[in-house]
């Protein structure tokens, strides 16, 4: 029994090393560990509508928005769940805020911090438990700042 035991304990144990080194950030939210990207020539409504567009095509929910911020949730991956959440029930979620920080009227800096986030049932709020390395979503910011740009050509 201890020679499938051992192997198993191994397993996890590297498992969770590679996922907490790949992923967590000790920027503790700092823009070193956040994507981040410029766009020009828009206005801050195009930028929500296809931010929001964007994060839904990678399986994003859309939480909410107000003062230059948007909110994204989606299910978080095993690994979290196994950790830090309920094996019966997915309760760790990735959440994603996108900052909008405009540099004068026609252009804005994206920012993407990422959490991930135990639901807590019954508490008042959620247990945030790790900053998710931001330069993950730097795809999804560059995906909106080309649809963007792809916009106004055509126009």
């Amino acid at each position: 029994m201890f020679r499938l035991i051992r192997p198993t304990l191994v397993f996890i144990a590297l498992a969770a090393s590679l996922y907490f080194t790949g992923c967590k950030s000790m920027g503790g939210g700092s823009p070193a560990g956040q994507a981040q990207v410029t766009v020009t020539g828009v206005l801050e409504p195009q930028i929500e509508t296809k931010a929001e567009e964007v994060f839904e095509r990678h399986g994003f929910d859309f939480k909410g928005s107000g003062d230059g911020r948007m909110d994204f949730e989606r299910a978080g991956g095993l690994m979290g769940n196994i950790l830090y959440g309920n094996w019966q029930e997915n309760d760790v979620t990735t959440r994603v805020t996108l900052f909008i920080i405009q540099k004068d009227p026609t252009t804005f800096a994206l920012r993407a911090r990422s959490i991930a986030v135990r639901h807590t049932f019954g508490a008042d709020s959620d247990t945030e438990l790790f900053d998710v390395q931001g330069a993950r979503y730097k795809v999804i910011l560059d995906k909106i700042a080309k649809e963007l740009r792809e916009e106004n050509a055509a126009r």
